[in-house]
């Protein structure tokens, strides 16, 4: 955005407000040891934090500069415009910074703790009703979130592209089958054991252990008030046998079989949630956190201008994309009418989830396997795409996808999308047709693997293909 090099070009002219920043900290940092009093670290004073106070800092700095420079004769009302966006980028920044804090001081007792991957607007929504003396409902606010299967779905693909997760993939299908159908006596356990094995892999230790550390530098899931937190009362020791209803899952208690009323749906929505924080855990320590303890060194100045160019490009990107969505609809289509039942592929329009799924059949049908691995959001799971490949060929081994044709086309969200299907097959030992209903869940992913908005930038549809049943057709 051109703002973005005009406010840097601002910077450029004078780096004064870094300076004085420098001077804010410093004096700060005095006035906090002159009290002798040691005080407890929370979220808000993580590294990410300190450094973006800088930036709003300095930010703010510019903008005063800007405002003197205006007296003197500049104007750009694109500045203009920049500046009245970061007020309310600020406002927002200062709830973010303070939300994290506010929610475990309230829930990690209850079982529920911030994350990075955490809908910030439940936090902050469920922070207001504590504060309003409305706890029962803001727990009510976070089994919902917890239920929602659409919701739950962005976070397990994050789950799923860790390495040390993947093994456990058909598990926890298993385990959010269970959890989604109401049968938590069968999910909670399931959550439980991916929980212990999953840190175990990461870090040779397991979740329930006593000696676990999980603390995580410049972390909001492996804060101290929150994984380890959470840890110490789930693994309290459960002694007596009680069919008394729990609405923490007490590992000790649940698996050793002494708190028989473990099966409800509180329970097994704080299991999942502390699995998708792990998640949150892993991925900041495969990016090399763990065993860091920096504090924040307020940068030169010149690293300052360039840090804030960044930031404001970073904030431009992000508006961009709220903007787009803002606009997203969900197209409704009935096939047959607006798109052929089975036609050619140039019939499709590209970039929409049914060529997509119209190209993955194809693939099956000339049993070009490498190609077809290449298209399944499950191929991170394998460590090639011709291990894959060669997955694929034993499970079609036997029978041919002699014809097919599309149902039914849902958009399900902005990168989400369901196609329902008929299939048929044919089976080589004896030539009887086999028709198969399938629904194909398809997801707008990046080159990282994150889901993205159909049409905002240029990605690619990843089927979740449950391939595996096909094999006993």
């Amino acid at each position: 955005m051109r703002e973005v090099f005009l406010i840097a070009e601002i910077c450029n002219m004078n780096c004064y407000f870094v300076e004085r920043s420098k001077v804010r900290a410093k004096k700060k940092a005095n006035n906090k040891k002159k009290t002798n009093k040691p005080s407890k670290k929370k979220i808000k004073d993580n590294y990410s934090f300190k450094e973006m106070d800088m930036t709003v800092q300095g930010f703010t700095d510019v903008q005063e500069l800007f405002t003197v420079s205006k007296l003197l004769g500049y104007a750009n009302p694109q500045v203009d415009d920049a500046f009245r966006q970061f007020e309310e980028a600020k406002s927002k920044y200062k709830a973010f910074k303070i939300v994290p804090d506010r929610f475990n001081d309230f829930f990690a007792k209850k079982g529920w703790i911030a994350y990075e991957s955490l809908s910030f607007d439940l936090m902050e929504k469920c922070v207001k009703l504590a504060e309003a003396g409305k706890p029962k409902e803001a727990e009510e606010a976070l089994v919902e979130h917890f239920t929602d299967r659409e919701r739950i779905s962005f976070l397990i693909i994050r789950l799923k592209n860790i390495s040390e997760f993947r093994s456990r993939t058909s598990l926890l299908l298993n385990a959010l089958d269970d959890h989604f159908r109401g049968r938590y006596h069968a999910s909670v356990p399931l959550f439980l054991m991916l929980i212990d094995g999953f840190v175990n892999d990461v870090e040779q230790i397991g979740f329930f252990a006593d000696k676990v550390k999980l603390d995580v530098w410049d972390t909001i899931a492996a804060h101290s008030s929150g994984l380890s937190a959470i840890q110490k009362i789930f693994n309290k020791s459960r002694r007596k046998t009680t069919d008394e209803e729990i609405t923490l899952p007490f590992r000790n208690g649940i698996l050793h079989g002494r708190d028989l009323g473990y099966a409800n749906i509180q329970v097994s929505a704080k299991a999942l949630s502390t699995l998708l924080a792990l998640g949150d855990w892993a991925i900041e320590i495969n990016k090399g956190k763990k065993g860091i303890n920096k504090e924040y060194v307020p940068p030169t100045p010149e690293e300052s201008v360039e840090q804030l160019a960044t930031s404001l490009e970073g904030y431009a990107e992000t508006l961009k994309q709220r903007e787009f969505l803002q606009t997203w609809q969900r197209r409704e289509i009935t096939v047959g009418e607006d798109i052929p039942i089975k036609g050619e592929l140039n019939e499709y329009e590209e970039g929409t989830p049914e060529r997509a799924v119209k190209q993955l059949l194809e693939y099956i049908t000339v049993r070009n396997y490498g190609k077809l691995a290449r298209m399944l959001e499950f191929n991170r799971k394998y460590e090639t795409v011709g291990k894959l490949a060669g997955k694929l060929r034993e499970v079609f081994e036997g029978k041919r996808l002699v014809d097919y044709k599309l149902v039914n086309v849902y958009d399900n969200a902005s990168a989400i999308s369901e196609i329902e299907s008929e299939l048929i097959f044919e089976r080589e030992v004896d030539g009887k047709e086999i028709t198969d209903h399938r629904t194909f869940r398809l997801i707008y992913e990046d080159e990282e693997g994150n889901p993205v908005p159909r049409g905002y930038k240029l990605a690619e549809w990843k089927v979740t293909f449950d391939f595996r049943n096909i094999e006993y057709i």
